[in-house]
């Protein structure tokens, strides 16, 4: 009696949706994003494209990581798109750090494989999912990148804000004079109620708050808890000006200088009433504070604000991008 011959057919290369797996996919996400979003990658980008190809190549490492949650957050959550066994899409899911809230970012799909429907349906995996882990999802989309956009207006997310990245460096030894009649002093704790409510009507949250991740709070203006041990332990140290107007604030200015980086990082807050007035003096003083040292100076301002534009291009700021921070769902703040 012949025993009959026994075949398997090979597994067919797998193709369309799956959630992340981080031990096989994170080199391919990192080429993905690369060859995505290379024109638009500035150093921290790219030095996050190199951290993600080096725990690729950690092996039992990486799963480790992964089980104990020590993998970037970006990297933690998230949805391929496969076609053919290559992977031609993504989108990563990481938590926001306040109100429930989850950040989608990472939203690639290959040239190849684009007007498929890929974005949409790695979107809507990723929408499905904070809807049963969260309260909202946010997002940011270059401001002229309008098929992004209109795949996000879509799936119901509304546009809060548009914020620009200004940048001026730190070889630039020409100052603008001191400004006369615009006493700004430094503020302290009593000053907080009075800085936070300038922020409130400035900068309130349904409008992308103080910035990208970063509501209107107390929180954002106030000291560390333990103080200088606090400071010197994050490496972050924050000044805080502002321009007193009876009990209240007429304008503000919040620098932060973090160890490890030359760059000053700062707000310009105006009260609304007072806005084409105080722009200059205030930019001025940020610039006459920091230029000595010849720091490089950086803000996230609102596009929206004409008059804080004129006044950075005045005294050589270079806008770098322009983002629009979106929210989804419509009614989560």
């Amino acid at each position: 009696m012949a025993a009959g011959a026994v075949t398997t057919r090979p597994a067919r290369p797998e193709t369309g949706l799956r959630p992340v797996h981080l031990r096989h996919d994170l080199g391919a996400i990192a080429n993905l994003i690369e060859y995505c979003f290379a024109p638009t990658l500035d150093s921290s980008g790219r030095a996050a494209i190199q951290e993600m190809r080096l725990l690729s190549r950690s092996g039992p490492l990486l799963w480790l990581l992964s089980h104990f949650d020590r993998v970037g957050p970006s990297l933690l959550k998230g949805f391929v798109w496969l076609e053919a066994g290559r992977l031609v899409g993504n989108v990563s899911i990481a938590p926001a750090g306040y109100g429930g809230g989850w950040i989608i970012a990472n939203v690639a799909v290959h040239p190849d494989y684009r007007r498929h429907g890929i974005a949409r349906h790695l979107m809507q995996a990723a929408l499905d999912w904070v809807a049963h882990h969260g309260r909202f999802a946010v997002l940011q989309v270059e401001a002229d990148n309008e098929p992004a956009r209109a795949l996000y207006d879509g799936l119901g997310f509304r546009a809060q804000r548009a914020f620009t990245r200004w940048r001026r460096a730190g070889g630039f030894f020409a100052q603008p004079p001191a400004s006369v009649g615009v006493p700004l002093r430094l503020l302290g704790r009593a000053d907080f109620p009075a800085l936070l409510a300038l922020a409130q009507r400035v900068r309130p949250d349904v409008a992308g708050g103080l910035g990208w991740l970063r509501p209107t709070r107390l929180e954002a203006f106030s000291p560390p808890r333990f103080g200088l041990v606090s400071t010197l332990l994050s490496g972050r140290r924050s000044t805080l000006w502002g321009l007193p107007e009876g009990n209240t604030l007429g304008a503000a200015l919040i620098a932060e200088t973090r160890a490890g980086t030359s760059a000053a990082v700062f707000d310009l807050l105006v009260d609304p009433a007072r806005q084409g007035t105080l722009e200059a003096a205030l930019i001025g003083h940020v610039v006459r504070v920091f230029a000595r040292a010849r720091q490089p100076l950086i803000t996230e301002h609102p596009a929206d604000d004409e008059a804080a534009a004129e006044q950075f291009r005045a005294n050589y700021f270079r806008p770098e991008r322009t983002l629009v921070h979106m929210i989804w769902p419509a009614d989560a703040q």
